[in-house]
This record gives structure tokens, sequence and C-alpha cells, in this order.
């Protein structure tokens, strides 16, 4: 797949390997379970062990969503756990937007007030390549999630999106029988991430002469998914499946405002859709980014500072809830907005927030 060899040629390749007895990691977290490989040929790296405690900044790029929001909120409160707080010496996290400009300045910063770990969303796969490379050569550890980059003298953490689409295709396929019209509302046009999921997705239908595609762009926003989807369901034709990377509550509500019986849907994690699936129990696959790969982020990183062998390359779980699974105030929240995004644990790390710990912490 293209997405594996990209983070493959990112960061090598991986080996699993265990790791025990760490201070930041509950002991629950068994070895081999928690810090994957992203393939089976990953490298492992390993620094010299530096002394804590260690000053530990986030540099985050765009933060105008809840994601992203909720994303920093994590990271703050993974550092002030009982069992993390003693190898934080300092925390910052800051936002620069979109310009890769303004992420270099900010990066540049962090690195002369001499931080020994930038954890990085970056703006720019390629933009900040340089100013990484000039953190690794201050000693600085950069590990990089989510939007990830592609220097070697980056450690990074992320979710397969080629794998998330292909489980919502293959769930959608399942449900309709392998025929019938299916709508694809898609992301934000030309980013990587709508494309590997489309890629996927496409890839699948693919294999089924008898399934008819429509695609429309949601640009991951409800009210645009709405609008779109309402336009596309005015057109007569009609849908037995929906595959959704983004904006499902408006999808959801188009369908529901056209009077017209709910399909299957497979689509992301915000916490509209899932309120939704769990009223009107429609079929429904939710599987999103989590954004406790903050967290995840910071673990590894003091993993690697504290001199442990570590994967340069690290695949975490994808998150997954259905209809049947869904459980009021562990994988959605009634009392809170839509929008907020819910796969806000990784319990295979220990890593288990709750909505109050997150919404406390301010951004």
């Amino acid at each position: 797949m293209q997405r594996r060899q990209f983070i493959r040629g990112v960061a090598g390749g991986i080996a699993a390997t265990a790791f025990s007895g760490l201070i930041g990691r509950p002991a629950f977290a068994a070895a081999g379970e928690c810090i994957v490989p992203w393939a089976s040929d990953t490298k492992m790296i390993k620094r010299e062990a530096k002394s804590g405690p260690f000053n530990i900044a986030l540099s985050n790029s765009y933060i105008g969503n809840t994601w992203r929001t909720e994303m920093v909120q994590i990271a703050k409160a993974y550092t002030e756990r009982d069992e993390v707080k003693p190898l934080i010496k300092s925390f910052q996290a800051t936002s620069s937007g979109n310009e890769v400009s303004a992420q270099i300045a900010q990066m540049n910063q962090m690195i002369l007030s001499g931080v020994d770990a930038i954890i990085l969303n970056a703006a720019s796969p390629t933009g900040l390549n340089s100013v990484i490379d000039q953190a690794a050569d201050a000693g600085i550890l950069v590990v990089s999630f989510d939007n990830v980059v592609t220097t070697d003298n980056a450690v990074t953490v992320n979710q397969d999106q080629y794998e998330m689409g292909k489980q919502w295709a293959d769930f959608v396929v399942d449900k309709t029988g392998g025929n019938g019209n299916i709508l694809m509302v898609r992301g934000v046009a030309g980013t990587f991430v709508d494309q590997e999921r489309t890629r996927a997705a496409n890839d699948v239908f693919g294999k089924h002469p008898d399934i008819k595609t429509t695609e429309i762009y949601g640009n991951w926003d409800d009210g645009t998914a709405q609008k779109v989807t309402a336009n596309a369901l005015a057109s007569g034709t009609k849908f037995d499946g929906v595959w959704s990377q983004g904006g499902d509550t408006g999808v959801v509500r188009a369908f529901q405002q056209a009077g017209l019986d709910i399909p299957p849907i497979a689509g992301e994690a915000e916490n509209g859709f899932r309120k939704l699936a769990s009223e009107l129990k429609f079929p429904m696959l939710s599987i999103g980014q989590s954004p406790a790969l903050s967290a995840l982020s910071i673990m590894v990183a003091l993993d690697i500072l504290q001199g442990k062998e570590t994967p340069q390359s690290v695949s975490a779980p994808l998150p997954t809830a259905t209809t049947d699974t869904l459980k009021s105030g562990e994988n959605f929240f009634p009392e809170l907005p839509d929008s907020f995004f819910t796969p806000i644990s990784i319990p295979v790390c220990g890593l288990d927030f709750t909505a109050e710990q997150i919404l406390k912490q301010k951004v």
C-alpha cells in the first residue's frame, strides 16, 4: 500500500520489541501491545539516555477545530498524570497556524530554549524538514504525529488512513451485499488523508461491479456535508449505503430532512454521528483519528529520552465503534456537543481519559 510505503520511506522499518519498567507507562500496558512498529521491517532506534526531568514542547499548526483543541488538551492532561509528572520539568503547547514559515519560527524558538523533545503536528510533510534537521543537530528529539513529516530525523506516530478507508468500504459492502448506489462523502480535495482513504475505498468497491458510487466533497465539516448530501439526495438517486470521511452528523441529518430511511453509514467519530446512531439504530461503523495521539507521542518521546529502544515509526490502533457497541459516557457523550471528537482514549496504552479531564484543560 502507498500509505505503508510512504511511512517506511519516512522512518525506515521496525521490529516488535518488549518494553517494561518505564516510568510514565502503566504496568498493565503489556510488552508489544502499545508501541507497535508500523511494519515488520521498520528499524529500531536507541539514543543515549538523558537524565530527567525533561522539557517537552508541543508544536501544533492549525488549531481551528475540535480535534486539534482536544489533542492539545489531552497532551496537557497526560503530562499531569501522577506517573508522568516526575518526568516532566516543563511542558509548553503552542499553535502557529497553517503557515509553514510561522511553524518554523515557532520551532526555532523551541530549539533556542533548549527543550529535550518537540512533539510535532506539522503544517507540511516536507516544509519543516530543515528545521527538524536543525533540532536533530542540537540533540533535540522530534516526534511527528497525525500530519507527519518526511525526514529520517523525526520519529513518526500515526494511524493508517488507507486501512481506515478500507474498513469503511468493507463495512458498506457487507451491509449492501456488494451492490447498489453508494454515496462517497470525501474530505478536503487534494489532501493526503482524503486521497489515501478514497484510494482504499475505490480498491474495495472496484472489486464489486454491481456497486455504483457517487462522490461529493464534504470537507470534513458537518454543515458542508449536510448541504452536499442534500443536493445528492435531491437528484432522486436512492443510496443504499454511505461511505463518509467526516461531517457525518450532517450526512445523517440530510437523510432525516429528506424524509428518507437512513442507510448503513461508515464514517468518522464525531459525537453527533454516534449519538444519532444510538438513537436511530441505523447500521453504523465509526472509526476516527484519535486526538490521544498527542499523549502517545509524548509517551514515545519519554521512552526514547530514557534510552529505551523504540520503533522509528509507530502504528497506533484505529478506535472503532459500531451501533451495537456504543456506550453512553464511554464512546459517545449525550451531554456534549455534536462536534466533540469521541475517540479520546487509547486503552491498549493505558491512555484512558474522561471528557471531564480533557475539557478542564485550557488551550
